[in-house]
């Protein structure tokens, strides 16, 4: 009955571009907050560029701290660490799209792998929580390239002591798993 219903089309970026142009500032900002009311995520990204925009270091530092205090905080069964680690991810990556920069999510990727390679539970021997580990060590590896030489430099090399650190906890880690 109702498989014939239509959805209205969704506008283009810059048809709202252009018809923003139109509003009065008041209008603008009425309509952010409007915005910001009805989803959570929108209120965060607000409150991201208006207070962190100019600050990002700052921003990703918060960021880094969550991902410490959440692997302090760990459940000690498997089952609830996997389930709080893909919590922690899908936060992570949030956070990184609204920073939207290669080298702050470079950064904040490798800090996540850090402290999970620093962690107890690196030892354990369930896939799936040791593939989540691999999958976020793929990306950064990913990043790399495409960052600035120097960043390029200090991020490959904190990547390799990384990779070090793994292989000295788990023996039967091999580079091929990430690449």
């Amino acid at each position: 009955m109702c498989a014939n219903v239509k959805q209205m089309n969704s506008p283009k970026l810059a048809e709202l571009k252009k018809e923003l142009n139109y509003l009065e500032l008041t209008q603008v900002k009425e309509l952010c907050l409007r915005l910001a009311k009805y989803k959570t995520e929108n209120k965060e990204l607000l409150h991201y560029l208006l207070f962190y925009f100019d600050k990002k270091e700052d921003y990703v530092n918060e960021v880094k701290d969550l991902i410490i205090n959440e692997f302090d905080d760990l459940h000690p069964s498997i089952y609830y660490v996997s389930k709080q680690l893909r919590k922690l991810l899908r936060i992570i990556n949030k956070h990184i799209k609204y920073i939207g920069e290669k080298d702050k999510e470079c950064d904040i990727i490798l800090c996540f792998c850090e402290e999970f390679i620093k962690h107890p539970i690196v030892t354990v021997s369930q896939q799936a929580l040791i593939l989540l580990l691999f999958r976020q060590l793929k990306r950064a590896n990913r990043i790399l390239p495409k960052l600035n030489e120097d960043l390029q430099f200090d991020y490959q090399q904190q990547f390799d002591e990384l990779i070090k650190l793994l292989k000295s906890k788990r023996k039967s880690f091999r580079m091929v798993e990430i690449e």
